[in-house]
């Protein structure tokens, strides 16, 4: 189903858009400068999230190694393996947390995410904080610094904004009813996740503040 982009509201294929545009064909639309609302944030179906998931593991991976090399070289290769297999160890368990995250809260934790006219924003709900500092205290009582350095970079982003002029591409994913905002470096993709009243807004709303931004959609 498309939707109009000056306003959000659905519309039926080769249509106008009947909120805009008046029967002498005069523009109507509102004025949106932004959002801000409350909306479930899928976990292991999310594939934005799943990425991000791993890639967290990684780098928290890589840092511990970086530091055992600059501590000793031989201790470095030496430890390698046991690290790399603790990676995937982790990978794999939080894989299946993740899952059960979002079984048992129902389609994921409750998430506050905002549009405005100098960026996007979110806000994660006590859900994910819980999730979160639970993850911490159990890898590090198990003694694990990469899962432990995963978990602190989570809690680090419980909070997060990206500027407009930060975003070089999106990624529209209908099917979720997301969002997917990159930054040159392609680090740490932002997503929003909108409800169904409000997603065609929230589409509006990326390519007005970042017309020039990559543009494409997947998994109609």
């Amino acid at each position: 189903m498309p939707y109009c982009e000056t306003c959000g509201t659905e519309l039926n294929e080769g249509t106008s858009c009947p909120s805009c545009v008046s029967g002498e064909g005069r523009t109507n639309a509102p004025s949106l400068e932004g959002l801000i609302w409350t909306a479930k944030a899928p976990v292991i179906s999310s594939r934005p999230v799943v990425t991000q998931l791993i890639l967290v593991f990684v780098i928290a991976c890589l840092i511990v190694l970086a530091f055992l090399f600059l501590l000793d070289i031989d201790a470095g290769l030496g430890a390698a393996p046991y690290i790399l297999g603790i990676m995937v160890f982790f990978i794999v368990l939080g894989l299946i947390i993740a899952a059960a995250i979002q079984f048992f809260t129902k389609g994921g934790p409750t998430t506050e995410f905002a549009v405005t006219p100098e960026g996007i924003g979110y806000r994660a709900g006590k859900e994910s904080k819980t999730i979160n500092r639970a993850t911490l205290a159990g890898t590090a009582l198990g003694g694990s610094l990469s899962g432990a350095g995963g978990s602190m970079i989570n809690i680090s982003r419980e909070m997060d904004f990206m500027a407009w002029d930060e975003v070089r591409s999106i990624t529209v994913y209908p099917r979720e009813r997301s969002l997917v905002f990159y930054r040159s470096m392609l680090i740490f993709p932002f997503a929003l996740y909108c409800t169904p009243e409000n997603f065609g807004q929230v589409k509006a709303l990326a390519k007005k503040y970042a017309p020039d931004a990559r543009y494409k959609e997947k998994g109609w």
